[in-house]
């Protein structure tokens, strides 16, 4: 995802892409299958510019309490500078990306890749209430009683 900046003029530039998640570096993701939407927010300020992405999509997940496969939105929002200036790029706390004096694109793509990657749950449920499966016969509680609970007896 390259944006042209030989002509920008400063101030804010808005883009949009939509692209499938293997163009935006997320080549065989388990989860990430659908278009990806990216949102981006260019601030030039000579010779900086100050990029924010807003990278949305739909993933398909397998809930880690019930197993019942569903789909879930994922988005993140990321921040990143482009810029020419070596002191600037010495002294920040910030990411920053180094850009020729001549330059006349930026590449976004692997801060889309990063903010993609960074969406996806660490773990994934389906809803916030799910029940999940009894542990001991494996009833997937959302749907049905726990078929050991009438059996349980004490000790």
């Amino acid at each position: 995802m390259k944006i042209s900046i030989k002509h920008l003029e400063n101030g804010s530039h808005a883009f949009k892409f939509v692209e499938p998640a293997a163009a935006c570096g997320v080549l065989e993701h388990p989860n990430l299958r659908s278009d990806v939407e990216v949102f981006v927010d260019v601030e030039k300020s000579s010779p900086h510019f100050f990029v924010n992405n807003h990278v949305c999509s739909v993933g398909q997940f397998v809930c880690d309490r019930c197993l019942e496969e569903f789909n879930m939105s994922v988005e993140e929002r990321s921040r990143v500078i482009f810029s020419s200036d070596p002191d600037k790029i010495a002294l920040a706390d910030e990411e920053i990306h180094p850009l020729a004096k001549d330059a006349h694109e930026i590449d976004i793509i692997n801060d889309v890749r990063d903010a993609l990657l960074l969406a996806v749950p660490i773990k994934a449920v389906c809803r916030p209430e799910c029940q999940g499966l009894c542990p001991r016969c494996g009833a997937n509680l959302n749907k049905e009683n726990c078929r050991c609970r009438s059996t349980r007896r004490d000790a």
